[in-house]
């Protein structure tokens, strides 16, 4: 850059400038003459001279005092001319304060400065990337590719004591599709359709509609952006039907397993078996109560796949296998069972009651059947009106009436209090003490000389009373417990104890109402169990639905056997056991259980229900007829409930006959024959 010409009027600056620089070259030339003094090489200067042989700092200061007094004499002294003066221009505007602009090459440096830092930071982090966090990086990035698929484990199966199954899981598959794959052909691809193409070849294997599934596969983004990769098109597909859709080819379609519970037995033993919602969620019956049994553990698949979302076949991979669930195997007989809830839905029709109950037990506890009028499709739940879902056998709550007085009867001979042949004088009314009132027989009769065994015939609540109230008030409620009354039997969801309230709470009347069955509450299965006992003879064992459980690698491990409780003697058992054979005999009220070729023991009930009564306004009754075959070496016991029944509210008629065809085919089912041997009964009236 040419500097910029000199103004006119500062000629005198210039020149002082000039001497100036002049006057740093007359020093320098001092200073190599004083250096040439000393080697003998140059003249030394005046000042020099004049020094003496004073210091050479001092000859120096000198020197310079000298140039500075006497302009002139340095610039005559230089080694060179002085520049030629510059021409002047016009005057310099006066500058501004503020920031000076960078030169180009400060402007330059900074930019190199700043390039080298970002190369800096760059490259740092490429070395961070490459040499330090290698290995996380790369689990990242796996971890981006890893795919984890649930294994669901397959749900046990239920069967009866046969194998027969109840309840089961089937294989199902879920049809699921990549809309991404469905844009058409492409260079890459000739052999992918668009979703007008595929759709009526997949309809009517899906039996989904064409224009349904043209929307499920069409190419379509996420919130974020990214194509959809993944869509159901439709569930529970069975593998046939999954074949048929395989053999179409068409690329983007996929399945995942599924499992789908399957009732092979329909309705029968639904309300026991229950049910599972379609998340595979326990819901009701056997299949909630045994949930920790039947349920396994889902397994996992874990792959890597690329970034369409394949497969990699040599990519990182691991399988943990599911454990399938244990199948459980049942008491319960589906042939007995399907017969005893046949009879009881046309007993229900019949008589037109709100519902029957059958329950089929053999004398140590197992339950062969547990059927109501009214059950569930545990396939379509919903589908039965919600009065029908429930098990009555185990969730509804019931006075026994005269089917009670069993219990009476057994505890006055063990105490000693009576025999099958005590001789009573009945008459059809009797005064209680205080004010608990009087009790009734069913029907007005003279007085009549009855005994003990033709009370039970008879069902007579008086007779009853008469030995009964002989027990104290806590051997009353002793005995109601020890043969099981408010006791949880099976354990099933929403079953019933009974009711059964301390001696301290019965007033003045119930604890004569407990004698013939009234007072307390029971479930069907507790009044079964309560025959049991005495078919037992006298050891009661708490009732069991469950025989075993199968694991998945087919070993077979029975239910633990649960130990027997002696109620009453053998022999009061079977003195019991001869009283119940003479009230189905001509002379008692339960003729109509007589099982042709058998000898049979049982008694009627006939129980009032006040809530009910109270409730509609017209009389509502329990009907019942519970009893054991063959009398003479009991084995099964056949326990009739009819809730409300309008045509009859008598047991030995509306109860009695259901017993008779179900225990029938019972005993022949069970290949059980007649002893022969016979009834050896005691007289029921005496003179």
């Amino acid at each position: 850059m040419s500097p910029a010409p000199r103004s006119p009027q500062r000629p005198a600056a210039r020149s002082t400038g000039t001497a100036a620089r002049t006057g740093t070259a007359a020093r320098t030339a001092a200073r190599t003459a004083a250096a040439g003094a000393g080697t003998g090489t140059l003249p030394r200067t005046p000042a020099r001279t004049a020094a003496g042989t004073g210091t050479r700092t001092a000859g120096r200061t000198s020197a310079a005092s000298a140039v500075r007094a006497v302009p002139a004499s340095r610039t005559a002294r230089t080694a060179r001319p002085a520049a030629p003066p510059r021409p002047q221009g016009p005057p310099r505007p006066k500058a501004r304060r503020g920031v000076r602009a960078g030169t180009p090459e400060r402007r330059t440096a900074v930019v190199v400065v700043l390039l080298l830092v970002v190369a800096a930071v760059f490259t740092g982090r490429l070395l961070q990337v490459q040499a330090l966090d290698t290995g996380q990086l790369a689990e990242l990035a796996l971890e981006e590719r890893l795919v984890k698929v649930t294994v669901p484990a397959v749900r046990g199966t239920i069967t009866d004591r046969d194998g027969n199954v109840l309840a089961e899981s089937v294989e199902r598959f879920n049809a699921t599709a990549d809309p991404s794959l469905f844009s058409g052909p492409t260079k890459e691809s000739k052999n992918l359709l668009t979703p007008a193409e595929a759709a009526p070849q997949l309809s009517p294997l899906l039996g989904v509609p064409e224009d349904e599934l043209v929307t499920l596969l069409t190419p379509r983004k996420t919130a974020a952006g990214k194509d959809v990769q993944w869509t159901y098109l439709a569930k529970g597909l069975t593998p046939e039907q999954w074949r048929a859709v395989q053999a179409l080819g068409i690329p983007g379609i996929f399945s995942e397993p599924d499992e789908e519970r399957a009732y092979p037995a329909g309705t029968t033993a639904g309300n026991l078996v229950g049910y599972v919602g379609k998340d595979g969620t326990a819901l009701a019956g056997l299949e909630l109560a045994e949930d920790g049994v039947l349920t396994g553990t889902d397994g996992e698949l874990l792959y890597e796949r690329g970034a369409r979302g394949q497969r990699i076949p040599l990519g990182e991979s691991s399988n943990t296998p599911a454990v399938d669930g244990a199948d459980v195997r049942l008491t319960l007989d589906d042939d007995i069972q399907f017969y005893a809830q046949g009879a009881a839905r046309a007993q229900a029709e019949a008589t037109g009651a709100d519902w029957v109950s059958v329950v089929v037990m053999t004398k140590d506890g197992q339950v062969l059947a547990l059927s109501e009028s009214g059950s569930i499709d545990p396939a379509d739940p919903g589908a039965t009106p919600e009065t029908e879902r429930h098990n009555r056998s185990l969730e509804d709550t019931f006075e026994p009436g005269s089917t009670g007085k069993l219990i009476t009867a057994a505890a006055a001979i063990e105490q000693g209090l009576a025999t099958p042949e005590t001789r009573l004088t009945v008459p059809d009314t009797l005064k209680l003490p205080g004010r608990a009132g009087s009790v009734r027989d069913s029907h007005s009769h003279d007085p009549q000389k009855l005994t003990f065994a033709g009370v039970l015939a008879e069902s007579s609540n008086v007779g009853t009373i008469e030995v009964g109230q002989q027990l104290s008030v806590q051997q009353r409620y002793d005995y109601l417990k020890a043969f099981g009354i408010g006791d949880e039997q099976l354990g099933l969801p929403g079953e019933t104890r009974g009711i059964l309230a301390s001696p301290e709470e019965w007033d003045g009347r119930t604890q004569y109402n407990v004698l013939f069955g009234q007072g307390y509450g029971v479930n069907a299965l507790q009044a079964a169990q309560v025959y049991a006992t005495i078919a037992n003879g006298g050891v009661r064992i708490p009732p069991h639905i469950v025989a075993g459980t199968t694991a998945p690698d087919g070993t077979y491990t029975p239910a633990a056997p649960t130990a027997g409780t002696r109620v009453v003697s053998e022999k009061t058992a079977h003195q019991v056991t001869n009283m119940l054979e003479g009230v189905v005999t001509s002379d008692g009220t339960g003729l109509n259980a007589a099982v042709p070729g058998f000898r049979v023991a049982g008694k009627t009930g006939t129980a009032q229900d006040l809530p009910a009564t109270r409730a509609t306004g017209e009389p509502q009754y329990t009907s019942s007829f519970i009893g054991m075959a063959p009398a003479d070496d009991p084995q099964l016991v056949v326990a009739v409930i009819v809730q409300h029944p309008k045509t009859s509210h008598y047991g030995g008629t509306v109860a009695a006959p259901v017993f008779s065809d179900v225990m029938g085919y019972a005993l022949g089912k069970e290949g059980i024959v007649p002893s022969g041997a016979p009834a050896q009964l005691p007289p029921l009236t005496w003179q």
